[in-house]
């Protein structure tokens, strides 16, 4: 199974601020798991959401 990272660490794995994560959340850009009021992010999501905003230069 996926670790599974608390909004804190998942903002900390992403360079972000957690008020940045909350926007996304609340706008629906990036994938999570909702426990109750716990918001989750499994390491597949974020290397997920990492991967699909990743732009590849071309020289």
């Amino acid at each position: 199974m996926n670790k599974l990272y608390p909004v804190f660490e998942a903002a900390i794995i992403l360079h972000i601020s957690e008020s940045t994560l909350y926007r996304w959340i609340h706008h629906k850009k990036i994938s999570h798991i909702k426990i109750g009021s716990r918001v989750l992010f499994s390491q597949e999501n974020l290397e997920e959401f990492l991967n699909k905003n990743t732009i590849n230069k071309i020289d």
